[in-house]
C-alpha cells in the first residue's frame, strides 16, 4: 500500500491518493479530495491495470482519459501523482520525493 498527498497549487485544492494491490498486475485507487472535479474523476477511476498504464503513453492511459473527461484544466498533477502512487504499489518504482516549485526571479 502507498499513499501520496498532492497540493495543486493556486487552485487550493488537496487530494490523497491511497493505493492497494489487488492482484498481480492490478491496484485500487482511493481518493479524499477537497476538489469536486477529482471526486467525479474518482467515481470512475478505481482500480487500474499495472501492465496497460505503464506500457502507454500518457495520453492513452487510462488515468488520464478518465481525468481528461473530468479535471477543469490539463495541468492538474493528480493524474501524474495517480501513476506515481500506482508505480510504487505495483514495486515498479521506490516511493520517493517529487515537488514542483516555482522559484522567485529563476527565468
Amino acid at each position: 500500500m502507498a499513499v501520496c498527498w498532492v497540493q495543486a497549487g493556486s487552485c487550493g485544492q488537496e487530494t490523497s491518493i491511497d493505493a492497494t494491490r489487488t492482484s498481480g498486475s492490478k491496484v485500487a485507487v482511493a481518493f479524499t479530495t477537497t476538489c469536486s472535479h477529482v471526486e467525479a474523476m474518482a467515481e470512475e477511476l478505481k482500480e487500474l491495470d499495472v501492465g496497460s498504464e505503464l506500457s502507454q503513453s500518457a495520453v492513452e492511459t487510462r488515468t488520464y482519459a478518465v481525468a481528461a473527461r473530468h479535471l477543469c484544466r490539463s495541468s492538474c498533477i493528480v493524474p501524474a501523482a495517480t501513476l506515481k502512487v500506482m508505480e510504487v504499489t505495483a514495486g515498479t518504482f521506490r516511493a520517493a520525493p517529487c515537488s514542483i516549485e516555482f522559484l522567485q526571479d529563476a527565468i
